[in-house]
């Protein structure tokens, strides 16, 4: 029979990422393979030399997270798959993913051991579909209110000059206006099921969530909707210090996306419509305010059902598929967050989200408890 330790050993020399053996016990590293010198840069023979050296670079917001988890193991818990940044004095941060091991032997030693992956670049490749997702999600919203508003007006004024003109001297006056009407109106009902289909699609996509500062991954679609001369008074703020959850970011930038959709449909021309991120006991929260029509008390216990009887159209006559929230609660839901509303007829509806701040990382890949909807 082979030698298994011996093969263990080579195998580890082969791996292109860092694999260790710590003595908790002792304090010490009692094996670290040549990729080390790769990836970290230093030398596998000075490790417990340059260890202070490598832990003072740990980027400050993960310095909680990763205490927390080596209590842990230190006490003989279970460890778990982590991961962090090192900050870089010249270059961008470097992301890695831990995977540990924890063994007691005979003699009572604790030992550690686990795998460290450079994950830097799948890091910056997801941020930066992170970042594509939530300017397309926000342009498309944008395009929607847009385009629907214009042939809301188009049918209106259509619908106007057909009333007006009883008897036209051509005939086909009549017909062609009634041929505007219909198309504007189908076509505000194209752009709306568009959107709805991509969000559908994407709510019924695997839930993929990282640890991630949720104002700066809302600042960009709150960005655009600011920059959009909207016309409403449009205004958001963000906390100070960075405030991390565990996010399927492609997903909840489509709630907030939602949420301000909704109330750009429900305010009067003038109006104001505000998103507020701030923390809360131990949680993110994150309010879309607005001082529109309200909603009637008759029809708030249903809001939140699937095509619910509180569907209403816009003030502009924008449709109303009435899954629009059931989704986003849901969504927030699957966050382990909650979605709440308040409103008042004639004094605007404020609805609040509050998902659990992030004291760690969880699986990066969690499938839906529920389908959507086909």
């Amino acid at each position: 029979m082979p030698d298994l330790t011996a093969l263990f050993a080579h195998q580890a020399q082969a791996s292109a990422h860092v694999q260790f053996v710590f003595n908790l016990t002792a304090g010490r590293v009692a094996f670290v393979n040549d990729a080390y010198g790769r990836v970290l840069h230093g030398e596998p023979e000075q490790v417990n030399a340059e260890l202070p050296a490598l832990l003072a670079r740990l980027h400050p917001d993960d310095q909680p997270q990763l205490a927390e988890y080596w209590a842990q193991w230190s006490r003989g818990g279970r460890p778990a798959e982590v991961e962090f940044r090192l900050r870089h004095p010249e270059d961008q941060d470097q992301w890695f993913r831990l995977t540990p091991y924890y063994e007691q032997d005979a003699e009572g030693a604790v030992w550690l051991l686990g795998s460290l992956r450079d994950i830097s670049v799948t890091k910056r490749y997801q941020a930066n579909a992170d970042l594509f997702n939530s300017r397309k999600n926000a342009t498309l919203e944008i395009l929607s209110h847009d385009l629907s508003g214009a042939f809301i007006m188009v049918q209106q004024i259509a619908e106007f000059l057909r009333e007006e003109v009883q008897a036209p001297a051509n005939p086909q006056v009549t017909v062609m206006l009634r041929e505007l009407e219909a198309t504007s109106r189908d076509s505000v009902k194209m752009i709306r099921d568009f959107i709805n289909i991509e969000f559908l699609t994407s709510a019924n996509s695997d839930l993929k969530r990282d640890r991630v500062d949720v104002g700066a991954v809302l600042r960009e679609p709150l960005d655009q909707l600011t920059t959009k001369s909207f016309a409403h008074h449009f205004a958001y703020s963000l906390p100070a210090a960075p405030l991390y959850a565990n996010l399927d970011v492609n997903k909840f930038t489509q709630v907030l996306l939602n949420l301000v959709s909704n109330a750009l449909k429900f305010t009067p021309d003038d109006g104001h419509i505000s998103v507020v991120v701030e923390p809360g006991p131990g949680s993110v929260r994150i309010l879309v305010q607005d001082d529109g029509v309200g909603i009637p008390l008759a029809l708030q216990p249903v809001l939140f059902e699937p095509f619910t009887k509180a569907r209403r159209s816009g003030l502009r006559g924008e449709p109303s598929t009435g899954l629009g929230l059931v989704l986003c609660k849901t969504i927030v839901e699957w966050h382990r967050g909650t979605l709440e509303m308040v409103s008042a007829e004639g004094q605007g509806t404020t609805f609040t989200i509050e998902i659990p701040q992030s004291d760690g990382l969880e699986s990066p890949i969690l499938k839906p408890q529920v389908e959507l909807y086909g």
